[in-house]
């Protein structure tokens, strides 16, 4: 995670062509007055709006539609020292505040504009650290945030990950593909073998940790589906929580075989399959499960994506809603941010209706504390966890 850190001189002016009346972090090109002279991308500047107030201080990308990120009201100090301090607070949230490494060592350390990183994650997975950036400016402020990291735990190793789709927006530079991290992460009670910057997002989902522990408590004495299984974390809580028998499936042979690797470690009797999640609930017998996790990967990339993608679920829910035993339960997931939780309700709805069966509506949940949601910023707020019913 080697980047140097750049914006210690002291911060150009930007005006906006708007009059600012909320705390949204983002402006797009189009809100923006061109700077008099230009501007580096990626450079740190204060910001006032149409009528001249003080916005606050954001990294500014003439290259990118979202041109304008907000990380600071007013910044005190040089650049390096706010993210720094940053990362100490967003540090101690997740350790000295919610503790969790006494439940696992597997969780988010910095959620974006949840925690004042705009454009980036850093997820804490066992003995790595695994960063993802989607932002130019906080690229290059990345060097001293991961000296503080390895002052913090020595023992870590960092991993730097690229988002391909927002380095082509922001203009960014390719980076090295970064080598991948075998390590072994715990999570209430269990192990996991992880590809520490592999796989899909950072290498393990620790958004879904409350979920899983949610679906121990649902499952003694149900047969249990896993769809989607990734790496089996559903399934093999199911199979803690005493669940009579546990199927878990996934489309990608390789999170077939993690699942059943990561089962036999933890001494768990799960049966792992190949196949596509709608083949398999066209294929089941009705009523042979009373308890379906549906948790598919995210369909909904861009807002001109909604339609076609809120069909796919709607699709994947209504097989479920159709074959899950009458009184069993649906725990369903949408990961897609642009998907608001109005819709994917909507969607739910939809989907019961058109497989005639009552569904009720138990909680509505999404990722664990440690994804904090900036008020302001509702695109932070991004998993969504429906746990119905099935009368």
């Amino acid at each position: 995670m080697s980047r140097r850190a750049v914006g210690s001189a002291p911060p150009a002016e930007l005006r906006l062509k708007v009059r600012v009346n909320g705390r949204h972090p983002w402006f797009y090109r189009k809100m923006i007055q061109k700077p008099g002279s230009p501007l580096p991308a990626g450079s740190v500047c204060k910001v006032k709006d149409r009528e001249g107030r003080l916005v606050g201080t954001g990294f500014y990308n003439p290259r990118a539609e979202l041109a304008l990120r907000m990380f600071a009201d007013e910044l005190v100090g040089d650049v390096e020292s706010h993210f720094v301090q940053a990362l100490r607070a967003a540090t101690a949230l997740r350790e000295e505040v919610l503790h969790l490494p006494k439940i696992a060592d597997a969780y988010r350390l910095v959620h974006a504009e949840g925690d004042g990183f705009p454009g980036l994650v850093i997820d804490r997975l066992g003995s790595a650290f695994v960063a993802q950036v989607a932002s130019l400016g906080m690229l290059q402020q990345l060097e001293p945030l991961g000296e503080w990291l390895l002052r913090h735990r020595p023992e870590s190793q960092l991993v730097l990950l690229q988002d391909k789709e927002w380095a082509e927006r922001e203009g960014m530079e390719k980076l090295p593909r970064a080598a991948v991290v075998p390590t072994t992460v715990r999570e209430h009670g269990l192990s996991y073998a992880v590809s520490a910057g592999g796989a899909h997002k950072t290498g393990f989902f620790a958004d879904q940790r409350d979920n899983r522990w949610l679906v121990r408590q649902l499952a003694k004495g149900r047969s249990v589906l896993d769809l989607c299984c990734n790496s089996g974390g559903f399934a093999m809580n199911a199979a803690v929580g005493g669940a009579a028998k546990v199927v878990a499936a996934d489309l990608d042979e390789e999170m077939v075989a993690q699942t059943s690797t990561n089962a036999a470690a933890n001494k768990l009797k799960i049966t792992a399959v190949h196949g596509d999640a709608f083949d398999l609930l066209r294929e089941a017998q009705q009523g042979a499960h009373d308890l379906i996790v549906l948790d598919p990967p995210k369909w909904v990339h861009h807002h001109d994506e909604i339609e076609t993608g809120l069909q796919k679920y709607a699709d994947l829910n209504r097989l479920g809603f159709e074959k899950v035993d009458r009184g069993g339960f649906v725990v369903t997931c949408s990961c897609s941010g642009s998907v608001s939780e109005d819709r994917f309700l909507r969607m739910l709805r939809d989907a019961a209706a058109r497989a005639g069966r009552d569904a009720r509506l138990l909680m509505l949940r999404g990722a664990g504390a440690d994804h904090p949601v900036a008020l302001e910023c509702p695109e932070t707020r991004y998993l969504k966890v429906a746990v119905l019913q099935v009368r």
